[in-house]
């Protein structure tokens, strides 16, 4: 703004003197020049009155400035001043001449070839019809100009550095109080009434602005404030993949620092899964993609943001489905396993009746391929009849009601079904401890009790032992079953709950069992908020431990 006013200024003030002079030149030679001609019309009068009195005897020691010339009718010269009059052509066809004869009077200006000089006739006619001329050179206004222009570009100049001091300073004071505004609080009466509708304006738009702001903070941090207790990782971008808003659960996922600035969303992730729902979305469409991030899995789900039908940026939401990819894969894996070991008793079964069928086993073997068949469908009856349970505690399916059950007689009924199989193995049973109490399903307590018993039958030496322990410790109620059969290596300890799970296939498939019972026990315990410990050492035995969290008094 200065720099335009001190330009406009200082253009005016050489504009104008430029103007000025112009003028003034034109005047002043306008003016001369009138003189000029008048007196070349006095002195012209004057002449021709001495020549008419005295004739030709009147130029005789003539004096004067101008030139004269005397012609006679026909144009011929018979006086000039300044020239010889014998050696000068006709003057009959010379304007002021052939003007001067017809009227009296007559006037001509004729310029030199450079322009440089102009000179002006005056023709008067005489009594006699001569004609009576006297003409002056005078110098043209380009001439004059011309022998003007070193001091015109002095003055000039001179006009110019005292017109930018003056418009310098005449700008500064101007500006000042302009300068002075806080465009924050604008004082609508300012020095220049001119302005003051501007000022109102701004202060006007200085509240309304204001009052947005204190709106958009509050939405702000409403959105912060929702998106912050967010579970799901939110991250919202512009079209140029610039991130907009993040949360802290978008941080925390993808194990970035909180960014100080504006940041590319590929900083969070460059996975070919995450570069392609990002596309898909800057492309107009939305997109959903499986991302694996550490031990945890995450639906992203990324979806434009358009307005007028032109993507202007994207939003990305992270939906933590571990759990349910957890259990996608243990229903893949319990479906494979199912079949798996129901396989092999229906391919025995099939194959000893087809054996049957075909009339190929002797007589006498029938009895022993029966049992066969016997015991490969007790197994599967033990299959199903064990996955039914585990799907039913799955689903909080247990319809029997929790009563008290004392552990202790419990454990003392379970130990009198297996004592027949633990003699069979030569594993001696033991119970210690105390009658403890807790609310439970009888039902589920005794499954937990069994499956562990049985275990440790199974998976016992010959002439091993069991100690079956009921303690209290506190609130706390203990279910201890104590073995000196294989044990269990450190690095299947953490798997041996998983159902079909078996740390020796060959081995546990010759002695039995459907693979499921630790899964019945685990799930039987988490139903009564109870804890399973193991602790094993291979070739020294296994102790798995039950702790429930509340006893009932007795």
């Amino acid at each position: 703004m200065k720099r335009s006013i001190f330009k406009g200024m200082l253009l005016v003030s050489v504009l104008s003197l430029l103007a000025c002079t112009v003028l003034i030149m034109d005047v002043l030679y306008g003016y001369f020049d009138k003189r000029a001609n008048e007196e070349l019309h006095q002195q012209a009068t004057s002449i021709a009155r001495g020549v008419e009195a005295a004739g030709v005897e009147y130029f005789e020691g003539f004096q004067a400035s101008e030139r004269v010339t005397w012609i006679t009718a026909a144009g011929t010269v018979l006086y000039d001043n300044q020239a010889d009059q014998s050696r000068m052509e006709n003057h009959s066809d010379r304007e002021e001449f052939i003007e001067a004869k017809s009227d009296g009077v007559g006037e001509a200006t004729r310029y030199s070839s450079t322009l440089a000089e102009k000179t002006i006739y005056y023709a008067q006619r005489l009594e006699d019809g001569s004609v009576l001329r006297v003409s002056q050179t005078q110098y043209t206004v380009l001439t004059v100009l011309m022998g003007l222009a070193t001091p015109v570009v002095i003055v000039l100049l001179c006009v110019m550095i005292l017109s930018a001091a003056l418009s310098s300073a005449v700008v500064k004071r101007i500006v000042k109080p302009i300068n002075a505004i806080d465009p924050e609080h604008p004082d609508t009466d300012a020095d220049y009434e001119e302005i003051a509708p501007l000022l109102y304006k701004i202060h006007t738009q200085n509240q309304e602005i204001a009052r947005q702001m204190r709106t958009l903070k509050k939405q702000q941090e409403e959105f912060r404030q929702l998106t912050a207790h967010m579970r799901e990782g939110l991250l919202v971008a512009d079209s140029h993949c610039e991130v907009l808003s993040w949360n802290a659960a978008a941080l925390e996922i993808f194990g970035v620092p909180e960014p100080s600035d504006t940041r590319n969303i590929y900083e969070f992730n460059r996975s070919e899964p995450f570069r392609m729902a990002v596309e898909q979305a800057l492309a107009g469409q939305p997109a959903e993609q499986l991302l694996s991030l550490g031990q945890r899995s995450y639906r992203m789900l990324a979806s434009p943001v358009q307005e007028q039908d032109a993507v202007t940026g994207i939003m990305v939401l992270l939906l933590d489905v571990t759990e349910q990819e957890h259990r996608e894969q243990l229903r893949r894996e319990f479906t494979s396993n199912v079949s798996h070991e129901m396989k092999t008793p229906l391919t025995a079964i099939h194959a000893i009746a087809g054996m049957l069928v075909q009339d190929v086993i002797e007589p006498k073997d029938v009895k022993k391929f029966a049992g066969d068949i016997y015991r490969e469908s007790a197994r599967m009856i033990a299959l199903v009849n064990d996955t039914l349970r585990l799907s039913r505690m799955d689903e909080n399916g247990i319809a029997e009601p929790k009563e008290p059950v004392d552990l202790y007689d419990l454990a003392e009924e379970v130990i009198a079904r297996l004592r027949v199989t633990a003699e069979k193995k030569q594993v001696a049973f033991s119970l210690a401890g105390t009658h403890v109490t807790v609310n439970g399903v009888y039902s589920m307590l005794e499954e937990i009790i069994y499956n562990l018993c049985d275990n440790a039958v199974k998976y016992n030496k010959e002439q091993g032992t069991v100690t079956v322990s009921v303690l209290t410790a506190g609130k706390e109620g203990i279910l201890m079953v104590q073995d000196t059969g294989i044990g269990i290596p450190q690095e299947d300890q953490s798997r041996i709950f998983e159902r079909f799970y078996r740390v020796d296939k060959s081995h546990s498939r010759a002695i039995g069992g459907t693979g499921l019972g630790l899964s019945i026990v685990k799930h039987g315990a988490a139903y009564h908020n109870a804890q399973v410990q193991v602790s094993s050492k291979p070739g020294e035995g296994s102790t798995f431990t039950v702790i429930f969290p509340e006893t009932l008094q007795a």
